[in-house]
């Protein structure tokens, strides 16, 4: 060795033993094939690190602490080649192998890893999947790979799909939603509410004074039908010898050409009137029917869009709410124009398109009348008025409702008129009929208390003569029959209009962002919900039947009108008592 080198290897040693404070800059330098770092520290004398050519074998250092605790060397001969399963230490131990195992090759046919099964090929189905798990059996009652659900059958409708992707959870009694094989779920676990805790529909209580279920009538008494009691205690409808109305209507609007406006005898046919024969239908004479502008009326098999369960049957179709009260078809009458129905028959509306400036139809709005027989003066007393639904005139309004209306609040302005008229004779032993309406303004509730408030009216006139003094006494009623009791007054009636309907709008009525609403046009104003109608008549009278709808005060904002299921009625009604006749709206 030349003392050049040995001043370097001198150097080395030192500088292995006083160490790098991290302030130093180091250089390389290379001499005869040999390597050195030079470092020159902050006083700029230069140090070197010697680094052997690459031609000699480096020493390995095995103990990390620099020492062997067997020898003291703090070398080995060389180092192990890396190829090798492992590192042997100079005191024998074999350390953790560093270079890994060989990752499993799914379809090498062997088992290897993590692997479920390998048989040597990609195939799907066979067995085994091309990712080395089994191939999933749908109905073994096992969730495996690429299964949601296995309730151990392939049968659909249970909690698992027949091909094991949907799991259906159990129905759960109360949680407000029907599944089955419930038959109802109002949401709750009360008994005797309309549904069971076990989610099947309450058994209707004949006797409670509530007509429920398949119940005919049930009037709460213990009076097993006869006079004057026409229900019997099996809730089914008494009637008696003498009422010769039909038991049984035949239906009459299944076939009509709902785009034929020529035939006007198909509007009465839409409202359950056949004139078909006695035993089977209401004979009708003289028919009237008064509209202009043929778009202002409809029949129609639904009107709207919402449905529901009306059934609590969930294997039933639902229902619209605004669908024939019988036979298949309904009348739909406007003081604005009416959209055409579709291939359903349905008539549906663009959202919020009957309200405003858009109300007005080529109906005419002269003269500034009420047609007749329609009067709006007042008819009880005699014709002077105050005592209403006594003392009828024969001529005027018996309520007594539409006078003030008519002439004191819409100053007598009608527009776009509708109307329409008939005549029949009152079967033996019948002493009323009834039919069912729906009314809807785009008016509400803007208008509420103004003028410009549209009107409805059904009208009757009885020309019996009366007789005070019979048992019962006579007393024959000819005027509004379309009157809703004034809730600041029970003796007194209210014309149907949206002033007198706001209440009842509000529920059972739909307003505002209502779903009920949706396709009526209706949105953001109002509809009701289905009312019945009740007329009190004479058996045996040859009564005058009709109905009247206009806009009051102005063209504009559209009002609608649903007709059907008009019958005849044993029972019937006494006006005089004015929750008895009239307008019966839904509980």
């Amino acid at each position: 060795m030349t003392t050049r080198h040995l001043s370097i290897g001198l150097t080395t040693l030192l500088l292995a033993a006083c160490g790098d404070d991290g302030s130093n800059v180091t250089a390389t330098i290379t001499d005869g094939g040999q390597t050195s770092d030079a470092t020159t520290d902050d006083s700029g004398t230069p140090t070197t690190t010697q680094t052997p050519p690459t031609s000699e074998t480096a020493p390995t250092t095995t103990d990390p602490g620099g020492t062997d605790s067997d020898s003291g060397d703090t070398t080995t001969a060389g180092t192990t080649d890396s190829t090798t399963a492992g590192v042997t230490d100079t005191d024998g131990t074999t350390l953790p192998d560093t270079t890994g195992t060989p990752d499993p090759v799914c379809g090498n046919g062997e088992v290897e890893g993590g692997e479920a099964c390998d048989d040597g090929n990609d195939v799907e189905g066979d067995g085994c999947e091309p990712s080395c798990v089994p191939t999933p059996v749908c109905g073994n009652g096992e969730v495996e790979q690429g299964e949601v659900c296995d309730d151990g059958n392939t049968d659909d409708g249970d909690e698992c799909s027949a091909d094991c992707q949907i799991a259906t959870p159990a129905p759960v009694c109360g949680d407000g939603t029907v599944q089955e094989p419930e038959q109802c779920d109002d949401g709750n676990q009360d008994p005797g509410d309309g549904c069971e805790p076990d989610c099947t529909p309450t058994p209707p209580e004949c006797g409670n004074g509530v007509k429920e279920g398949t119940e005919q009538c049930d009037d709460g008494n213990d009076v097993n039908g006869g006079p004057g009691d026409f229900c019997k205690n099996d809730c089914t409808v008494f009637v008696p010898a003498t009422c010769n109305a039909p038991a049984e209507y035949a239906v009459c609007d299944d076939a009509l050409n709902l785009a034929d406006k020529a035939d006007k005898t198909q509007v009465h046919k839409a409202i359950g009137i056949c004139n078909d024969n006695p035993a089977n239908s209401i004979q009708i004479t003289d028919w009237s029917f008064n509209a202009t502008d043929n778009a202002s009326w409809q029949i129609a098999k639904g009107f709207g869009s919402y449905t529901y369960d009306h059934d609590m049957d969930a294997n039933t179709p639902n229902k619209l709410l605004y669908s024939p009260r019988e036979g298949d078809t309904m009348l739909i009458i406007s003081t604005g124009t009416i959209s055409a129905p579709n291939g359903n028959g349905i008539v549906t509306q663009p959202p919020n398109s009957q309200s405003g400036f858009v109300g007005s139809n080529a109906n005419p709005d002269q003269p500034e009348s009420m047609p007749a027989p329609m009067v709006p003066q007042n008819g009880s007393n005699g014709g002077n008025g105050g005592t209403p639904f006594k003392g009828c005139d024969g001529v005027n309004d018996c309520s007594d409702t539409l006078q003030y209306q008519w002439f004191e609040i819409a100053d007598a302005d009608p527009n776009d008129k509708l109307w329409f008229t008939f005549k029949t004779t009152v079967p033996a032993g019948t002493y009323g009929y009834t039919f069912d309406f729906v009314f809807c303004s785009g008016e509400w509730p803007t208008f509420v208390d103004t003028a410009f408030n549209d009107l409805l009216v059904a009208w009757q006139v009885d020309p019996t003569p009366a007789n005070p003094m019979a048992n019962p006494p006579v007393e024959p009623y000819t005027g509004n029959v379309t009157f809703i009791p004034d809730p600041n007054d029970p003796t007194k009636g209210l014309p149907l209009t949206i002033t007198a309907l706001d209440p009842y709008y509000d529920g059972p009525g739909y307003t505002y962002a209502e779903p009920q609403l949706q396709g009526t046009g209706f949105e953001q104003h109002a509809c009701s919900d289905w009312f019945t109608a009740k007329g009190g008549v004479q058996p045996g009278a040859e009564i005058t039947i009709g109905f009247f709808i206009t806009d009051m005060g102005d063209p504009y904002y559209t009002s609608t009108a649903l007709l059907d299921n008009f019958r005849w009625d044993c029972e019937g009604c006494v006006p005089s008592e004015v929750d008895d006749c009239g307008v019966m709206p839904p509980m």
